[in-house]
């Protein structure tokens, strides 16, 4: 019975987020707690595996969170340590390993996190045993990590909305192998950090990318195919696009695909850079909408990792003679504690912003508190100034969630303007109902204006910081 040991170790970091990550921030899970944490690729893996009975299923460890700061030292010293000590205390008797990565992870020495814990993962395992990962595709995926596995299996959409079809992809994958697939992985690098628009699934052209991949896929000698997009708020020495493509003992084939995608992604790359409105811009543009415009602060986004607290784009509201009905979440936990001591109905000043983030100074705003509730443990107050309802929250993770509002009873679609500290969110979000969404020009940890973040680790040349470069993909073969 082939015994297959499953671990998780997962962050997105942001080296530009002023505050780092800490042991406190991961959700830790040890043994069958992992199974029962509810991750979707984990649980997408555990339903492949359970449609054949002939396997032995072994959890072992867990650390995940979403997007951060730089891991300190002593966080990934600790949390890599019992994650080794997990996987080889399971080890005796093991047949294979499925990992669910993230492919983004810094730490303050480490730059090459899941390299090196696959490293030492090998060193434990042997390199007979087959090590088989799954990939956020906003990361970087490194030679070593290319050296040390056997496949690799990348989310596809943008956003987000296929975790569990990963995990079931990258399952699926790894039985191929034990049941004596030979995995020949292509991949093509390209030296290009990418945002925007065009890498949308749906709509832009990074789609056109996935649904080739996605038919190569459908191949019966095609174990995996995807695109590693980077991250470009993650300063790493090998930060890049890169394409995978996972074949069954068919070199000349991962070699022709990785090469057409590689190449075509290379020719994009103006392309896929964002668009970028100033704020002044953008509110001329709301005033002549016809409907709700949505206003992305992807700068100080969240889910890639910036703290919440930008004030930027409200600053520029109370200084503008825009009229309109304006929604703005942000994070800012001394707001909220001064409208909790003051109480509904209270009129207050109030500094916003700037709490998490010395890029940004608060500003005094005299507001109204409107309402005051408690999601998920989350402290949430609505706070009015004039045309503009301000949604503060303790935590940053909670503004990625459009279910905030209704919480402290705001529908967004009643807003002439609503603003998401987000790049992108699921179609029906807002893009479903909102007549217009752009990308605001304003400073922030993931600013989409990429010169803007300060990187000094990046390889170089890089586009776009050098517009210039001139560049010839090649592929190299991991078999």
């Amino acid at each position: 019975m082939p015994k297959i040991i499953v671990a998780n170790y997962f962050q997105e970091t942001n080296s530009f987020h002023p505050n780092p990550t800490t042991y406190e921030d991961f959700n830790v899970h040890f043994g069958q707690d992992l199974f029962e944490a509810g991750r979707e690729d984990i649980n997408g893996a555990l339903n492949i595996f359970s449609q054949r009975s002939d396997l032995e299923i072994v959890p072992t460890y867990g650390a995940s969170m979403g997007a951060g700061g730089t891991i300190t030292h002593e966080c990934f010293d600790r949390t890599t340590g019992e994650c080794l000590e997990a996987i080889e205390k399971n080890s005796a008797g093991a047949d294979a390993l499925f990992f669910a990565l993230h492919g983004a992870m810094a730490a303050e020495i480490e730059k090459d996190p899941e390299g090196y814990i696959l490293e030492e993962t090998r060193k434990i395992l042997g390199p007979d045993i087959p090590i088989v990962i799954s990939l956020d595709m906003h990361g970087t995926v490194t030679r070593r990590m290319l050296e040390l596995i056997d496949g690799a299996a990348i989310l596809h959409t943008y956003p987000h909305i296929d975790w569990y079809q990963l995990g079931e992809r990258t399952a699926t994958m790894l039985l191929s192998i034990l049941d004596g697939a030979k995995p020949v992985i292509g991949s093509v690098y390209t030296p290009t950090m990418v945002r925007g628009d065009e890498l949308k699934t749906a709509t832009g052209v990074h789609g056109t990318f996935i649904r080739h991949l996605e038919r190569l896929e459908e191949r019966d000698d095609v174990l995996a195919a995807g695109i590693m997009l980077g991250h470009p708020p993650t300063d790493c020495p090998e930060q890049g696009s890169r394409i995978i493509v996972v074949t069954d003992n068919n070199r000349e084939l991962a070699e022709r695909e990785a090469m057409r995608i590689g190449q075509n992604f290379w020719d994009m790359r103006e392309r896929m850079q964002c668009v970028l409105h100033s704020v002044e811009e953008a509110i001329e543009n709301a005033k002549k909408a016809d409907g709700s415009v949505v206003f992305s602060d992807a700068a100080d986004a969240t889910s890639s990792g910036a703290p919440g607290t930008s004030n930027a784009i409200l600053k520029g509201f109370l200084e503008s003679d825009y009229t309109g009905r304006v929604l703005l979440p942000i994070r800012d936990e001394p707001a909220i504690k001064q409208a909790m001591k003051a109480g509904l109905g209270s009129t207050i000043t109030v500094p916003l912003g700037g709490t998490r983030d010395p890029r940004f100074t608060p500003i005094d705003v005299e507001v109204t508190v409107e309402a005051l509730a408690i999601r998920d443990d989350i402290p949430i107050a609505v706070l009015r100034a004039g045309n503009i309802t301000i949604v503060a929250a303790t935590q940053g993770g909670i503004l990625c969630d459009r279910w905030m509002y209704p919480a402290v009873g705001q529908d967004p679609k009643t807003f002439d303007v609503i603003i998401q500290k987000l790049p992108h969110t699921p179609y029906e979000f807002y893009d479903e109902w909102a007549v217009r969404n752009m990308t605001i020009d304003v400073p922030g940890a993931a600013s989409p204006n990429i010169k803007t973040l300060g990187h000094k680790i990046v390889p170089r040349p890089i586009y776009p910081l050098d517009e210039d470069m001139s560049f010839t993909p090649q592929v190299e073969i991991f078999d």
